[in-house]
């Protein structure tokens, strides 16, 4: 049988994180994803799915952008991530009515460092953080 997707959910393994006021930053907590195994790859397979949400234009001008990348480290506190996908969703505000919500999935390498989360930038002053980013694993 052909698997067709990853779209068992953990309640557990879904973070939120509201998106940033203003030309600033914010992360999604991070999603533990266990030890490797003696052979230095991942038992799960699986993916992370990064949700978007409908920016309207008080939360994002035109021309402002709001983008998303994926960032990993072996240590839970985050001391010295890594980037491995960057800007996997970039909204941009347009034509004064904000930037449609996006999805994107990004399956698991085997040997990625432990501890996986998201990293939102907006460029501009909107303020959207009366939204929020969503961050789950998919089984």
């Amino acid at each position: 049988m052909e698997r067709t997707g990853f779209n068992v959910k953990d309640a557990s393994l879904v973070k939120t994180a509201a998106l940033p006021n203003g030309a600033n930053t914010v992360y999604s907590d991070g999603i533990d994803l266990g030890a490797l195994s003696g052979r230095g790859a991942r038992l799960a397979d699986c993916e992370l799915v990064v949700e978007a949400p409908a920016l309207v234009v008080g939360d994002l001008a035109d021309a402002a952008t709001m983008k998303y990348s994926i960032q990993t480290d072996d240590d839970a506190a985050f001391g010295s991530p890594t980037v491995v996908a960057a800007d996997v969703i970039v909204q941009t505000g347009a034509g004064g009515a904000g930037a449609a919500a996006q999805t994107y999935r990004w399956r698991i390498p085997t040997g990625c460092e432990r501890h996986v989360r998201v990293r939102a930038v907006n460029s501009a002053a909107g303020d959207a953080s009366d939204k929020s980013m969503t961050v789950s694993l998919r089984f």
